[in-house]
């Protein structure tokens, strides 16, 4: 699952992609750009705790 690096919502998705890479925008505080959190089901867990 992926989380935006900024308020950590799960509300996050691809606009753009391809050549250049994935561009994402979070719905929750409208943060734009590529680099995201991942994050498997432990982490996943502790990332709903903060």
């Amino acid at each position: 699952m992926i989380y935006c690096p900024v308020c950590k919502s799960p509300d996050i998705f691809p606009v753009a992609g391809g050549y250049v890479g994935q561009v994402y925008l979070c719905k929750s505080c409208r943060y734009r750009g590529s680099f995201v959190l991942e994050a498997d089901e432990d982490e996943n867990a502790e990332l709903k705790e903060k």
